[in-house]
């Protein structure tokens, strides 16, 4: 996930032409009325060179792990008016690394450079400003005339272009900044679009913003100020704020379609293809992907020069470098077949980077597959990044998705991966390993992972922030069929325990000699989730018996997997003998 920090324009006034101590300015971030990171500036001045430094940093707790997230920038404007830019972005253990140029003698050209790869020429926009004080001296001369702000800057972090748009409200004295003007607007980084209140003093220059995000108060001001009204100095658990409720369903990995409506402030409109479909304001339709047909699963990877389509999703960039050596290694591992078509290399992949993974936990903030492959732990983003470069690497176009997804009860952000199968993109989660994807997921938008700031974790955020899901079809479990002694689940599956019944009620129920069992399908259990469980084969099925939780996973194959709980060990090993399974073609 990005750095919930904003992009923010904090400069100085100019300084004699002489080597003098530097000049700090510091600012304090909230998050939802916690206080988590801030943001420092330095300028200094030796000889005839300007030097700007800037750092970010944000710390947050998310589901119990601790985050720590940096961002290091350095100005640099020599006498000759030439620019060079350093910058350092630390979201997890290896940072990513860059340097950009820029000369009066070039003056519609920036040239930018990420370490490991070769430098971009970026075409500069009418009036754009690099030089941070440019910006500032801007802003101050918009306080004191009173008069609007539009001015577009450069991201190197994101590595695109950014821009802030605000008119005057009118004079907001601050604490200690009588002569302040509040300002309403929008900040746009890239994509993103975020309404922002401004305060700007003519005198000091940028002192605050407030604004929004996942529905999340944000506040970003200068250290002087007093704390906002109804702040805490604590670290709780601002993510979770954003994870939505939802109602259960017993077989939510299997369910082949899910109608649901968003409630909200404002209509809500999403991306459409196969899998996702508006069907009226505010209703949208989610499906499994269609099977593939005889061509699509025979489909090749690509070899040689990639068409101007295909070729941003088969390209390596910082954020999946795939042409490092140690890729390679990965690839010996993944022993994919000769001749293997890209559903084939999908899928081994998707199964490879479920169990590269081996430390699954919420301690990486967003990694490059790189380290992925150096490092392999984190959550779903590290997972899809490591499997779009596995993919690239071999020939099969990939990208990222990011959107909402739900799991059990919450439908919460995640990030997952769509191949190019024919003339459609077929969605995969190495997450969960499952090729093709779950049903339930919303998808908000897609990314090459050119950069950072095209990820979007801020748009797909946002668009649920003010509202509530309601699931229209299945609003209850009448897509389950009791037949006898058999279940039929969503997608056909037909499931009988030999001398048991089932009934629904709270959940699904299975009523034997073990005594009431509550059955849901699963996806693919993590290590976690199997630690101290014993290893049971009965019947046709391999099974796992968890003897704290009382629970048992049966692995039923093609990646479908049973928890059945509370249940003794006896119990599971008569359940897996008298399981019968058939499974609908697919």
């Amino acid at each position: 996930m990005r750095l919930f920090l904003r992009s923010i324009f904090i400069v100085f006034f100019a300084f004699p032409a002489f080597a003098q101590a530097p000049d700090i300015q510091r600012f304090r971030q909230w998050v939802a009325g916690q206080e988590l990171g801030g943001a420092e500036e330095r300028t200094s001045i030796e000889g005839t060179a300007t030097t700007i430094e800037h750092r970010e940093w944000i710390n947050f707790t998310r589901l119990g792990i601790e985050i720590q997230q940096e961002i290091k920038e350095t100005s640099v404007r020599n006498a000759d008016g030439t620019l060079h830019f350093t910058w350092r972005t630390q979201l997890s253990k290896e940072p990513l690394e860059g340097q950009a140029d820029w000369s009066p003698l070039q003056p519609k050209e920036l040239r930018v450079k990420s370490d490991g790869f070769e430098v971009k020429v970026i075409p500069m926009q009418p009036g754009a400003l690099l030089w941070p004080r440019d910006v500032e001296n801007k802003m101050r001369e918009a306080a004191r005339l009173k008069k609007a702000v539009k001015l577009s800057s450069y991201s190197f972090t994101t590595q695109q272009w950014t821009e802030l748009d605000l008119s005057p409200v009118g004079p907001s004295p601050l604490p200690g900044f009588a002569d302040a003007v509040l300002f309403k607007g929008m900040e746009i980084d890239g994509a993103t679009r975020t309404e922002t209140s401004v305060w700007i003093s003519p005198t000091h220059g940028d002192l605050k913003h407030t604004g929004e995000i996942m529905g999340l108060s944000l506040v970003l001001q200068r250290a002087e100020l007093p704390d906002p009204v109804g702040s805490s100095k604590g670290k709780e658990a601002f993510f979770e704020q954003s994870v939505k409720t939802i109602p259960q369903h017993p077989f939510q990995p299997w369910l082949t379609e899910v109608l649901i409506r968003w409630q909200g402030d404002t209509a809500l409109k999403l991306p459409e293809d196969q899998q996702q479909h508006q069907v009226k304001p505010n209703l949208f339709v989610l499906k499994r992907s269609a099977p593939l047909k005889a061509d699509e699963a025979k489909e090749l990877p690509i070899k040689g020069k990639a068409s101007k389509d295909d070729a941003p999703f088969l390209a390596a960039t910082p954020l999946v470098p795939f042409n490092d050596p140690a890729f390679d290694g990965l690839i010996f591992r993944l022993r994919a077949p000769q001749g293997a078509s890209r559903w084939e290399l999908a899928q081994r992949v998707t199964d490879f980077v479920w169990e590269w993974i081996t430390q699954k936990d919420y301690s990486v903030g967003f990694a490059s597959a790189l380290e992925v492959c150096r490092n392999p732990r984190g959550d779903c983003t590290e997972h899809g990044v490591l499997a779009v470069a596995l993919l690239r690497k071999l020939g099969v176009p990939a990208r990222g998705v990011v959107g909402w997804m739900a799991a059990g009860e919450n439908l919460g952000l995640h990030f997952w991966v769509e191949v190019k199968l024919g003339h459609r993109w077929v969605p995969v989660d190495p997450t969960f390993d499952q090729a093709p994807a779950s049903a339930f997921r919303l998808k908000l938008g897609i990314t090459d992972l050119a950069d950072l700031g095209s990820v979007g974790w801020e748009n797909a955020g946002r668009v649920f922030g003010g509202g509530t899901w309601k699931i229209e079809k299945p609003a209850d479990l009448s897509d389950l069929r009791i037949e006898g002694e058999t279940l039929r689940a969503p997608d056909g599956t037909r499931l009988r325990v030999g001398g048991s019944t089932w009934s629904l009620g709270v959940g699904l129920v299975l009523h034997g000699e073990a005594g009431d069992l509550h059955i849901s399908a699963l996806p693919r259990p993590y290590s976690a989730a199997l630690e101290d469980a014993k290893l049971l084969q009965s019947g046709h099925w391999k099974g796992w018996w968890q003897p704290k939780e009382q629970k048992l996973f049966v692995d039923l194959g093609d990646r479908r997997w049973l928890g059945v709980e509370p249940i003794n060990e006896k119990g599971s090993t008569d359940f897996m003998e008298k399981l019968l399974v058939e499974s609908p073609a697919r």
